[in-house]
């Protein structure tokens, strides 16, 4: 069942980020139409102004409405999910281009500024495109914008014919810069939430890899990254000849701890002797919670004699510990059993010896280290 309600769950996310996407592309194309009125009232003021025929400002109105018409309902009816570009971007600069650019080939004459609305176009349009569909974009607009050159060379103008087309001019200039930077400023902002995105996933990928490896309570090694690194051990010693380890470490009596000062103050203690050894242990050696109170140490390229020490070393710091200050009325000790790996030697036949060390550790007075 809690499988069930997982997949349950991982939809419902799903389903609401992709509903969230969705009126993120409807409010751009609402956005998109709105750029599209605002060259429109532009065209419609040249023609006023006698730069351009008042049926190319009609024109284009109805090519730019059919256009984000069309896009709003294929958004709102779902269809674009279905594609590799659900944003429609590529579709949306190539009518983009295709709109800017006949109004330029129907009115020469007003070919500058009205093809600095191209600028616009592909700004917007490299947000979101590779690098490849913004090449063929920027490639088109080049094509295009030539032809018409050398096509209508002795028509392409500016048109300044006085004070009212020169404010017109001047205005379309000055919007066709205000939407680049527009774009260029949400383009950043994009950067700078997708770099918070990747940081903070970083973060969250370090937790789950903190988790996976680490025991929960003391921030240990855990069993399973033990076990790991032991094999990894091994490995490097049948192919290198070098010595390892292993220390097995109990805490003496830790029933009694947790049954007389309560589960917590067993927590504390758990957490104070892992503390302990870290600062006592070679940087080297591998320390970590093999389960409940029993602990591992991988003594790395050390034989039996220095393994001993070291754990002789860890149970004496254990030892002097001032327990009292962690858990008031604890005395706590440890027990451990020490043993060399042997050359064809599996690791649980390795753990075993160790652990029956331990018990002979335990069984002769605790406190105390017992080699195999």
């Amino acid at each position: 069942m809690t499988a069930v309600e997982d997949r349950l769950v991982t939809a419902g996310r799903a389903g609401r980020v992709e509903r969230r996407g969705q009126r993120r592309r409807r409010v751009w194309i609402a956005a998109t139409a709105g750029s599209y009125l605002l060259d429109t009232l532009f065209l419609a003021a040249l023609a006023y102004s006698g730069a351009a025929p008042g049926r190319i400002a009609v024109a284009f109105a109805l090519g730019a409405a059919l256009a984000c018409a069309g896009f709003y309902a294929f958004t709102a009816l779902d269809w674009n999910l279905r594609l590799r570009d659900p944003s429609l971007i590529l579709p949306q600069t190539v009518c983009g281009v295709a709109l800017h650019t006949a109004v330029v080939f129907a009115v020469p004459g007003i070919a500058f500024p009205w093809l600095l609305n191209l600028v616009t176009v592909l700004a917007f349009a490299t947000i979101w495109l590779s690098f490849a569909a913004s090449l063929a974009m920027w490639a088109a607009c080049v094509g295009l914008s030539g032809l018409l050159f050398y096509a209508y060379s002795d028509r392409i103008g500016v048109p300044l014919a006085g004070s009212g087309q020169v404010a017109i001019v001047w205005l379309l200039f000055s919007v066709v810069l205000g939407r680049f930077v527009f774009l260029s400023v949400y383009s950043a902002s994009m950067r700078n939430r997708l770099h918070e995105s990747r940081r903070k996933l970083a973060e969250s990928m370090d937790q789950v890899r903190e988790l996976v490896s680490h025991d929960e309570l003391t921030k240990a090694l855990n069993r399973r990254s033990l076990m790991a690194r032991l094999e990894q051990e091994k490995s490097a010693a049948a192919r290198t000849g070098l010595p390892f380890s292993v220390a097995l470490l109990d805490l003496d009596e830790f029933k009694t701890i947790n049954d007389n000062h309560g589960h917590a103050a067993g927590d504390e203690v758990l957490k104070a002797f892992v503390r302990t050894v870290h600062a006592t242990m070679r940087d080297t050696d591998i320390f970590g919670r093999y389960g409940g109170e029993e602990f591992l140490m991988i003594c790395t390229d050390t034989g039996l004699e220095g393994a001993r020490t070291a754990a002789e070393r860890v149970r004496r710091a254990v030892a002097a510990v001032d327990w009292a200050r962690v858990a008031p009325g604890c005395a706590v000790s440890a027990s451990i059993g020490v043993a060399a790996w042997k050359p064809g030697e599996q690791i649980d036949q390795l753990l075993g010896r160790a652990d029956g060390a331990l018990y002979e550790a335990k069984r002769n007075g605790r406190n105390r280290v017992e080699i195999a």
